[in-house]
């Protein structure tokens, strides 16, 4: 398939932490999943397309990375709201998953990517659990992910383990290459020495990435310094994690000491900030990770506790958060920001030709309408990419050069019919936890 995509305004995406660079009136060709060309319009080869898409103004830029989800709890969105981290799973969220099927975490899983697709994300890190369907729901919508099945171990028998390597084995590199797995521990809390050192072992072998909670609420941090006598952070390196590559979600609560590790062993931090504020657990020292070369990706968190799969409050808060915390307005730019939610987040996936609109790279965009009154007149495109756009200006979502939402219109999904399945999953979930009761 060859489709140019032409009459947009366009940025290539953040390589540095300075500006994020425009291109006006410009073009993209793309022959099947490549971009072949990228840049102005007069500028641009003879190309015969199969498809034209006009953007019609809007602004092209790479797709979305929510670097830590967890897609199937859609169907637990707004439950246990008001509580803190621990009674929030304890109380509300494990007795429901708990009853979990094949069949819900499908339903969820299709209506988050809906969702995703609507606010142009096109990759997400997800740890969860029957994750056999997760894949499934990747591979049949279109979409790009890395994927792990939660390792939780409190007794060493390490039996989450067996199903996380089946799963990586059956799913890492499918669908052309949208689907990559990791291996995911819960967090130092729900897991054991022994596993996390199995993990590391399995991760080396095969390959793999390590998908972590860590730090997220201060018990966590306290805690674990009276089982471990270390914080979280140096434990795993004590355990030769941080010698794989690691996604390490929250890090709400790291010490300086604890930062220029993370940094050393090039960990890609993934900040949660709507998920951290909700559950009231702080907020991360983002602006100071930054300085000290950290490597920072943005996600949504779960649903439920976030409440929605919108980057774009993530991508407004992060910045705001970080002036506001450290009362220094130069803390943290737009090209910081959209880097974290684009390209940082696509090279911490694995790939070296993702999040960026280049020649050679993977044909993820957007294309994002800029002429609503709530951006107009557009002084500074810099600043209205973080501050002003909305989720609902996206018009047009790509992966892997493929039109999977333009307009309205899915071409992979029935909205309609993931919507029904979503209610009806949700209803048969809480009438089975609540007959548990």
């Amino acid at each position: 398939m060859r489709i140019c995509i032409t009459n947009v305004l366009m940025t290539p995406g953040v390589t540095t932490q300075k500006d994020i660079p425009f291109i006006q009136d410009a073009q993209i060709h793309i022959v099947d999943h490549l971009i072949v060309y990228a840049g102005a319009r007069t500028d641009a080869p003879a190309f015969e397309a199969d498809e034209v898409i006009d953007g019609h103004g809007g602004l092209a830029m790479p797709g979305l990375c929510n670097m830590h989800t967890h897609t199937p709890m859609t169907l637990l969105r707004s439950i246990g709201s008001d509580l803190r981290l621990e009674r929030w799973l304890n109380d509300a969220i494990f007795p429901v998953e708990r009853h979990l099927t094949d069949e819900a975490v499908r339903a969820g899983t299709d209506l988050g990517i809906m969702e995703m697709l609507r606010f142009g994300t096109t990759s997400f890190n997800d740890m969860y659990m029957h994750m056999d369907m997760v894949a499934e729901g990747v591979r049949d919508s279109g979409m790009r992910a890395m994927l792990g099945h939660g390792v939780v171990d409190f007794d060493e028998s390490c039996t989450d383990l067996i199903p996380g390597i089946a799963f990586a084995k059956k799913w890492h590199g499918s669908s052309n290459d949208r689907i990559r797995v990791s291996l995911a521990p819960h967090s130092e809390g729900a897991t054991t020495e022994k596993v996390l050192r199995q993990i590391k072992q399995a991760a080396d072998e095969m390959d793999l990435t390590v998908h972590i909670h860590v730090s997220e609420t201060k018990l966590d941090r306290n805690e674990c310094i009276e089982r471990r006598g270390v914080t979280p952070p140096h434990y795993l390196e004590q355990q030769g994690l941080l010698e794989r590559p690691v996604l390490a979600a929250h890090c709400v609560w790291l010490e300086e000491d604890e930062i220029e590790l993370f940094a050393k062993r090039n960990v890609t931090i993934v900040h949660n900030p709507i998920s951290n504020l909700k559950l009231a657990s702080g907020i991360a020292p983002i602006a100071r990770m930054l300085e000290s070369g950290c490597k920072i990706a943005l996600g949504t968190d779960g649903v439920a506790s976030n409440n929605n799969l919108n980057m774009w409050e993530e991508i407004k808060l992060m910045p705001m958060l970080q002036k506001g915390n450290t009362l220094d307005p130069t803390v943290v730019s737009p090209a910081q920001t959209i880097a974290a939610a684009t390209s940082v987040g696509a090279s911490a996936l694995g790939y070296d030709n993702l999040g960026l609109i280049k020649e050679g790279y993977l044909a993820d965009i957007i294309i994002v309408a800029i002429d609503g009154a709530h951006i107009c007149p557009c002084n500074d495109l810099q600043s209205d990419l973080v501050y002003s756009i909305q989720g609902s200006d996206v018009q047009m979502t790509m992966v892997d050069g493929k039109v999977l939402y333009h307009e309205g219109k899915y071409t992979t999904l029935d909205p309609k019919a993931v919507i029904a399945r979503a209610k009806a999953e949700a209803a048969l979930l809480f009438e089975r936890a609540n007959n548990e009761k």
